[in-house]
């Protein structure tokens, strides 16, 4: 198969990108569903129109997952230039060249895998007329020139700060679609030897480099009912006048990538389905659209048939079937790439919440008394205690005031710190407390037990605490003999949700759940690299295990049964009471029969119980 090429690429998308390079308004681009080679190709692209556009040569530059501030803003490293300036101010991606007013493209493949301080800069610099620096004693201010390309997908768009989503300016969709198997293509690629080769736009033809020559000479006026027109896009539930700025610009810089010297209805309107919008009000269009196709429209004949013709549409002949023997001689057709066309470009919207209220703020540590350095490193910061220094940074700090230090002194070769010199290294911040559910899914059918479990659902929330899930007696386990566990990094992550909703099974591991829970618990509270200081247990149980522990470690039943679930979760809950750190709760779903069981098992983990309410006979109709 044929490589991807700026030639596959449709025309509205071309535009949207010729619309990007003529304004710099529009130059935050954020494309849905689109790869990773996506990206890569429609940035290159970019970058051909924006060195036509500007008549300079762009640096492009990529954000990940591991950018940290130093990376980011600049550092302070060995080596000057002379030797009387032992050390060099470094600038970072972000900082480099914007003195000279260099343009850079900022590529972003993942926005949902973008690192904290990567996020917290994009929303500094998106759109900001001025940026100021002050680190490691460096004072500076400049004016951002930066094009930004960002892929995300669309399905994973609730884990972006809304902040962030706010800044981008032209949304595409990079959603592409083949007429031929996955599998189909590899071998291809395979074939011609061309995997793992590096995707290269082609260069761009001459009518399109004069085009946007041309565009940058013109200044198009707006006319009164265009601005309506926009209004009638953007009125919706969700109100941002970004969003209304937005289409407006890219309206603008369509009528000048057109030639055309006058915004009309017909260019908002172009606009907007570039980018997937619709009429918040449906009305019939009558404005001319002229602009969306370079030929005129002409109108269908008025069917100049005699009444001589129409006998010949009496009964048609029927298709003539012939079946194949032998391939065509014919190559085949090479496979088509196709773009699909944007639905909705700010799906922000309805898309559920599955990131923290404050995404972009370091959450407060609880746990002051004992601050692990277990987070990745991602910067330096003033020391606040003696734990976790950074050498380097207190060192590089240190030997910048060496010559007012010493004076005159004779031992000039012993280096003289100052308590102001000391930097500990900035971590991303990593879970203090968990919450553990343990679930059985065989006694729920009767209580209101997601009302008294919700309390515990929203400190998890607010504490940004880990997660583990424990499932007894599910009907989607893997094993209906075993419990099974899900862990994960906050509440929001939609399998844990859809692990809480699952429905009820037929077995009742519980003596097996609670071990799980036990072996947890220990590797969190008492691991010499846990950063774990707290563990709220939360267990919502009618106390009726049926399957024994060793049953279940052995994957069969082997009779004579008897008691022996029951027993086997009283021993293993003892062992959790005797855990220091765990704060249990037991929800009791106040089971008809045997009712001193939840009571039993609650004694003997050392647990509070917290009676659920039953479902009266009116709600279950």
């Amino acid at each position: 198969m044929d490589q991807l090429s700026q030639s596959v690429f449709p025309s509205s998308l071309t535009s949207a990108l010729a619309c990007a390079a003529i304004s710099p308004n529009l130059r935050t681009i954020l494309m849905f569903d689109a790869s990773p080679e996506i990206v890569q190709l429609a940035a290159k692209t970019m970058v051909q129109m924006l060195e036509v556009v500007t008549g300079d040569s762009i640096v492009s530059v990529t954000l990940g997952t591991f950018e940290a501030e130093d990376d980011l803003w600049g550092s302070l490293g060995l080596g000057g230039e002379s030797e009387t300036e032992p050390f060099s101010w470094k600038p970072g991606l972000l900082t480099g060249g914007q003195k000279d007013s260099a343009l850079r493209l900022v590529v972003i493949p993942d926005l949902t895998k973008l690192s904290l301080a990567a996020a917290r800069a994009c929303v500094v610099l998106m759109g900001a007329d001025v940026a100021h620096l002050e680190r490691h004693g460096q004072q500076d201010s400049w004016q951002p020139n930066c094009c930004w390309i960002a892929g995300c997908a669309e399905r994973e768009v609730g884990m972006v700060s809304p902040h962030l989503l706010d800044r981008f300016a032209l949304r595409l969709s990079g959603k592409v679609t083949l007429n031929v198997d996955r599998t189909t293509v590899i071998l291809d690629w395979i074939d011609q030897g061309e995997l793992g080769k590096e995707t290269k736009p082609e260069p761009l033809t001459r009518e399109i480099c004069d085009r946007l020559k041309k565009a940058r000479l013109i200044s198009p006026q707006i006319t009164p009912e265009a601005i309506a027109r926009i209004l009638e896009y953007t009125n919706s539930e969700v109100y941002s006048p970004r969003r209304e700025i937005a289409l407006a610009r890219l309206a603008l810089g369509y009528t000048r990538w057109e030639g055309a010297g006058e915004m009309t209805v017909g260019k908002v309107d172009a606009a907007a389905k570039m980018i997937g919008l619709k009429l918040a009000t449906r009305q019939q269009q009558t404005e001319d659209l002229p602009d969306v196709s370079p030929e005129p429209v002409i109108s269908q004949p008025r069917e100049p048939q005699t009444r001589e013709e129409k006998p010949k549409l009496t009964k048609p002949e029927p298709p003539i079937v012939r079946e194949p023997v032998y391939q065509s001689d014919e190559p085949e057709p090479q496979p088509t790439i196709q773009f699909t066309v944007p639905t909705n470009p700010y799906p922000e919207d309805q898309a559920p919440v599955e990131r923290e209220a404050a995404s972009l703020r370091l959450p407060s540590r609880r746990f002051h008394f004992k601050a692990a350095a277990r987070g990745a490193i991602i910067g330096v910061e003033k020391v606040a205690n003696f734990q976790d220094l950074a050498l380097v940074r207190t060192l590089l700090e240190a030997a910048k005031f060496q010559r007012i230090r010493q004076g005159s002194t004779t031992n000039s070769n012993r280096l003289r710190l100052s308590p102001t010199d000391l930097h500990s290294y900035r971590r991303v911040p990593v879970a203090e407390q968990m919450l553990m559910l343990i679930l059985d899914h065989t006694c729920l059918q009767d209580c209101n037990w997601l009302e008294e479990l919700l309390p515990y659902l929203s400190w998890a929330y607010v504490e940004r605490a880990s997660i583990c899930l424990i499932q007894v007696g599910a009907v989607d386990a893997r094993h209906e003999l075993r419990a099974q566990k899900l862990m994960a990094q906050s509440i929001l992550v939609p399998q844990i949700t859809a692990g809480i909703e699952a429905g009820r099974g037929k077995a009742t591991p519980l003596a097996h759940g609670l071990d799980l829970a036990l072996q947890t618990l220990r590797h969190a509270l008492q691991h010499g690299r846990s950063t774990i200081q707290q563990a709220v247990l939360v267990i919502i149980s009618d106390g009726r295990g049926n399957v024994p522990l060793e049953a279940s470690r052995l994957g069969k039943i082997v009779p004579p049964v008897g008691s022996k679930g029951v027993k086997d979760a009283l021993q293993v809950a003892q062992l959790i009471r005797g855990l220091d750190g765990v704060k249990a709760v037991l929800l009791n779903p106040q089971p008809q029969q045997y009712g001193d069981l939840p009571l039993e098992l609650a004694e003997a983990m050392g647990a509070a119980v917290v009676s659920i309410p039953l479902i009266e006979v009116g709600e279950v109709a």
